[in-house]
């Protein structure tokens, strides 16, 4: 074993006890949570798996997140036995596999949808988590809509949550903890991916929903206390569901803020197990190549599917436009907290959108809803990168842009990929000139961070700034910017291209994406400390 590597990292300590290790070393102090894992699992799991394990509690210690939990089980863990154990106390809730039950080393447990299970014999309601102060929660890592039931469940039938499913996405989110009935969120999601969590707020039952850490919903049920043993993979009715599940909680209610911080925690702890946003290979049909927290937005018809798109402004709903037959490679929403937001875009020859001619490749999201108004000044800030391999078009190839509303125009500022070589830069149209910043070698495989501002107006009032990681690329000013007549202007998160060329694919990442319309420019500190992204390997 490898000293140097148990050292590295951990952030606290709560006990003098040593660690047993394979090689009978003793070893520093840690969580006495991690020494009883370590202790307790057989075969003896690597120091480095303990060393995230430890990580993990530290930090939810730190976020008062572990001192509300009754059960903790990770299924990213290095062997089935290592997956059966709760990390609050290994001595209860241990977990009993029931029928058919398939393990994926360091990542997941899943049932076979139809006699796999896992049982215990903690009593909901009788520890920490009790009749209106109660929250559990699980992380799915596949997409499912064969079955409706979630993993997590209690032989008494009134802790539960469902995801209902129309066809290829999740129609309707219905959700219980100690009520006779459950609330009902009709919006739709793309699919069950991600960190969900339900708590019961108060004793009149009110039950609120979150998916990675932000609450999605709220509604009041009857009450009626739950009773019975906690279950997974199964209802207490018998219905059995296939789910990848990395994670499941259950313990006392969090603030919204420890919701956020324990998906954040979740999904870091799943990055150190490689379990994260991966390049897929461009032109392959299923995008990222691993069983990662993703999932595939449908273009359906081809125009105006409705997703969030949340910015640091406001929670947008872009209308998602593309060729419908370009679906499932076509766009890609990673569920991570960490990051504002992250996405794969990728267009191949012939993905013409319903509004498009055939010479033109896209995918965007349409995100309307967000104006940008006449004398109104305007920030942006988002991150790419260009996956190796691609193809740029001979005639234009667009990244992030703005339409002015009422002729279509693609007025301004438009983030760009110079034709051919993919090199980077920036123009605004005022018809019929078009300025454009210098443009600048963009390499492919790697992280490219832009901050722009500007103001849509009359000269000398219009002007334009923008930067490419951390440097001032362009300062137009004095002149006008998009036209009065045809404000305001509206926001496109966008891969587009001519495809003159021989039908090649691109793809391109974007992260933390974000868009202000107030006048306040708040995303100057982007330019030389942007947000951290993900690693693309």
């Amino acid at each position: 074993m490898r000293r140097r590597d148990l050292l590295t990292g951990l952030l606290a300590t709560t006990t003098a006890s040593a660690m047993r290790t394979a090689a009978g070393l003793s070893m520093p102090a840690v969580n006495d949570e991690t020494n009883a894992l370590a202790s307790a699992i057989s075969p003896a799991p690597s120091s480095d798996w303990l060393q995230q394990v430890d990580n993990l509690i530290t930090t939810l210690k730190q976020k008062g997140i572990w001192a509300t939990l009754d059960l903790f089980y990770c299924f990213a863990a290095p062997s089935e036995s290592a997956c059966s154990y709760n990390w609050v106390n290994t001595a209860t809730g241990r977990l009993t596999a029931n029928g058919t039950i398939s393990y994926t080393a360091n990542n997941c447990l899943a049932g076979d949808g139809s006699t796999g299970w896992l049982s215990t014999n903690f009593q909901v309601n009788s520890g920490k988590a009790t009749d209106g102060n109660s929250a559990f929660g699980h992380f799915c890592l596949n997409e499912c809509t064969s079955d409706d039931i979630s993993p997590f469940q209690c032989s008494g039938e009134k802790l539960f949550i469902g995801h209902k499913a129309n066809g290829s996405v999740i129609s309707n989110i219905i959700a219980g903890l100690n009520t006779s009935d459950g609330i009902s969120l009709s919006s739709v999601y793309g699919s069950t991916v991600g960190h969900w969590a339900i708590q019961q707020n108060d004793t009149s039952a009110q039950i609120q929903v979150f998916l990675d850490g932000s609450s999605i919903g709220t509604g009041t049920a009857t009450h009626s206390a739950g009773a019975g043993t906690v279950q997974i993979l199964k209802s207490a009715r018998g219905h059995f569901t296939s789910r990848h599940v990395a994670f499941v909680h259950y313990g006392s209610k969090l603030t919204a803020q420890q919701q956020l911080d324990f998906s954040k925690a979740l999904y870091s702890f799943l990055t150190a197990m490689d379990v994260r946003p991966k390049i897929g290979g461009l032109g392959s049909s299923t995008g990222p190549t691993n069983v990662a927290p993703y999932k595939h937005l449908p273009t359906g018809s081809g125009n105006n599917l409705v997703y969030p798109v949340t910015t640091s402004t406001s929670a947008l709903h872009g209308s998602l436009q593309g060729r419908a037959g370009a679906y499932p490679y076509c766009l890609i929403k990673v569920n991570d907290p960490n990051y504002l937001n992250l996405y794969r875009f990728e267009v191949h020859k012939g993905d013409a959108a319903p509004f498009d001619g055939p010479s033109v490749d896209r995918i965007q999201f349409n995100t309307a809803q967000l104006l940008i108004p006449w004398q109104v000044t305007g920030d942006i800030s988002f991150a790419f990168f260009i996956e190796p391999g691609s193809t740029f078009d001979c005639t234009f190839c667009g990244l992030p842009n703005l339409h002015d509303q009422t002729g279509g125009v693609n007025s301004g500022p438009t983030h760009a990929l110079y034709p051919r070589s993919g090199s980077y830069g920036v123009w605004v149209h005022i018809n019929p000139t078009t300025w454009s910043s210098p443009y600048v070698s963009c390499a492919t495989g790697r992280w490219h961070f832009v901050r722009t501002t500007f103001r849509m107006d009359n000269s000398p009032n219009g002007f334009v700034q923008t930067w490419l990681d951390g440097n001032l690329l362009w300062n137009r000013s004095g002149v006008q910017v998009g036209t009065q007549a045809r404000a305001p202007f509206w926001w496109n998160l966008a891969l587009y291209r001519g495809n003159d060329l021989d039908g090649l694919p691109l793809a391109v990442w974007y992260a933390n994406i974000e868009i202000d319309a107030s006048g306040s420019q708040p995303f100057v500190s982007r330019i030389n400390n942007p947000l951290p992204v993900p690693p693309l390997t």
